[in-house]
């Protein structure tokens, strides 16, 4: 398992109404910080408004003369 506090790692998990209940093979993980996403958080016209203004962010940062040499990778 990842030991030092520079990394992340991302697991799969579920929430059972009070806690996150992680998989079995995570047992003995330190106890530490974490960032939760509900991925089924938000009903379909909420995740469509939510895209649209992600989409928005996005373009800003990557549709810049810098970042085009990766478009044709």
């Amino acid at each position: 398992m990842i030991s030092d506090a520079s990394h992340m790692l991302a697991v799969k998990a579920t929430f059972d109404g009070q806690r996150i209940v992680l998989p079995d093979d995570m047992r003995g993980v330190r106890p530490g910080k974490v960032i939760v996403i509900f991925e089924d958080a938000a009903d379909g016209e909420d995740r469509a408004l939510w895209l649209a203004g992600t989409e928005t962010a996005f373009a800003k940062a990557w549709d810049n003369p810098e970042d085009a040499v990766y478009d044709h990778l």
